[in-house]
């Protein structure tokens, strides 16, 4: 129980996470789980959901893991925006058991574990901007369901954290390879950066 308390602290630092969730703007709002593998390597993984079919927008995405059995609570990031204006607050957890998921029908279609490591890699990855600053990221894996906008940002950031390394492409239009290279930026300054926009309101699209 120690060197599991041990490691979720570890991870909570590495992504600057705060033990209260951000603060609802009584808009949009909506709470995901961010639920991380960690199986004692360094391939961590993180769970992803497919949305049914049925849902337009996001869905109060169910799975059937329990908090205290299944997973530790590591923290909470600050809020992000999605498309449609929804605001996004996430909590990152620790798996501390394999799961058997129960899935709700009407929400959640399937689900996968895919490494932390494809969100940063260039090879399946694409985007295209929005706004002054921000770009919307995808990925349209081989072996993996295609991850874009929101989902994929919050994964890229994680990713980033959590195994202390640069994406292998632009992560915004003022945070560059290049500006991270020269600027030597380590991995906290880099999602630090991301957080200072993450939930700003789009002022010119709905996407």
């Amino acid at each position: 129980m120690r060197c599991e308390i041990s490691r979720a602290e570890e991870l909570k630092q590495k992504l600057d996470l705060t033990d209260l969730p951000s603060i609802p703007q009584k808009e949009q709002d909506a709470g995901v789980l961010i639920l991380i593998h960690d199986n004692g390597t360094d391939e961590l993984k993180v769970l992803l959901c497919v949305r049914s079919r049925e849902l337009r927008r996001h869905p109060g995405e169910e799975v059937g893991v329990i908090e205290s059995d299944d997973y530790i609570v590591l923290g909470n990031l600050p809020a992000f925006r999605a498309r449609f204006g929804i605001l996004i607050h996430p909590t990152v957890a620790l798996l501390r058991r394999p799961p058997t998921f129960s899935l709700s029908i009407n929400e959640v279609e399937s689900v996968f574990w895919i490494p932390l490591s494809e969100f940063l890699d260039d090879t399946y990855h694409s985007t295209f901007p929005m706004e002054k600053f921000y770009m919307v990221h995808m990925f349209q894996f081989d072996s993996y369901p295609v991850t874009y906008g929101i989902t994929a940002l919050m994964c890229i950031v994680v990713a980033i954290g959590l195994l202390g390394r640069h994406p292998k492409f632009n992560l915004m239009s003022n945070l560059t390879v290049s500006d991270m290279m020269e600027k030597h930026l380590d991995s906290l300054e880099i999602i630090r950066h991301v957080y200072e926009f993450s939930s700003r309101k789009f002022e010119n699209s709905k996407i």
